[in-house]
């Protein structure tokens, strides 16, 4: 039987969701149409990472950003986009639904400028649940349903990293960290999630209340201290099986010199990128 807190949250989260969902919709269709134009992505000659951050993190990359830019410092030319999304806890399912259509998105308008890189997918708490449902498809009670991520897109995901995701599932081969429970949101498929399941890597601790369904609410704000230099390795050394299986990625590189082009920050801005990070970790997020 659900818990009165994941009850509660269930239903204030569908009801808020259900009365804003027509102001959301609009800010979707302006950001598809930005993402989805090919001609002003340039492509990484390193890693290509897409990053969607925690419910009430400020636009941009959010905490699970440390990660990312972790990262790039050791694969040269990497580069990272965020996710444009509103990972609001106010008409959660909304914003999920929203993060899931954007996200995809930008996977395919990436694969289709550069069919030859290499993408990491991460996210943090209503980020992490973004990532998995576009790999898994969206199968979780009172969401939209959406469809598992393409078989077509197997040589260019290399990693997905997620850190509290309130979707996810005990007993599966990607967890990672001390859960025992199911998270608040329990995934109804997880065999959709099997062709990637090699890349995959989703840390949840014990007592989390999202992804653990558990009662210690500072559980949730661990894993950047506990768990960054496990995701960042772990990313890397994915990166470096794919590259010594299929050779390096080709694509038109990046320009070296640039910091920001067509909003995906570049090497070279990861000074101010930790800044944005360090400055994520003041603010508290719910979910």
């Amino acid at each position: 039987m659900p818990s009165p807190i994941r009850t509660l949250l269930l239903l204030a989260a569908a009801t808020i969701s259900l009365g804003q969902n027509t102001t959301l919709t609009t800010t979707t269709s302006s950001t598809s149409s930005s993402v989805t134009a090919t001609s002003s992505i340039s492509c990484a000659t390193g890693l290509h990472l897409i990053v969607a951050r925690g419910s009430t993190e400020p636009k941009g990359l959010g905490r699970i950003g440390v990660v990312a830019g972790n990262v790039t410092q050791e694969i040269p030319g990497s580069t990272v986009s965020a996710v444009d999304y509103p990972a609001t806890f106010d008409a959660y399912f909304a914003s999920v639904n929203m993060g899931v259509a954007a996200m995809n998105a930008m996977i395919a308008a990436y694969i289709t400028a550069c069919p030859s890189s290499k993408i990491a997918l991460l996210g943090y708490s209503q980020g992490g649940q973004v990532a998995m449902d576009v790999v898994c498809g969206t199968s979780e009670t009172l969401f939209t349903v959406t469809p598992d991520l393409s078989d077509a897109f197997r040589s260019n995901i290399i990693a997905v990293v997620t850190f509290g995701d309130p979707s996810h599932m005990v007993n599966q081969t990607w967890d990672e960290g001390t859960s025992n429970h199911n998270g608040i949101f329990q995934r109804a498929n997880t065999s959709a999630c099997e062709p990637y399941s090699p890349v995959i890597k989703g840390w949840c601790d014990k007592g989390d209340i999202y992804c653990d369904a558990g009662n210690v609410t500072g559980v949730h704000g661990t894993y950047f201290a506990n768990y960054t230099d496990d995701a960042t390795n772990w990313i890397v050394s994915k990166w470096n099986a794919s590259t010594n299986s299929s050779g390096s990625p080709t694509g038109t590189a990046a320009p070296p010199t640039a910091t920001n082009v067509a909003g995906v920050l570049q090497p070279a801005s990861f000074g101010f990128v930790a800044l944005l990070a360090v400055a994520g970790a003041a603010f508290g997020t719910l979910l």
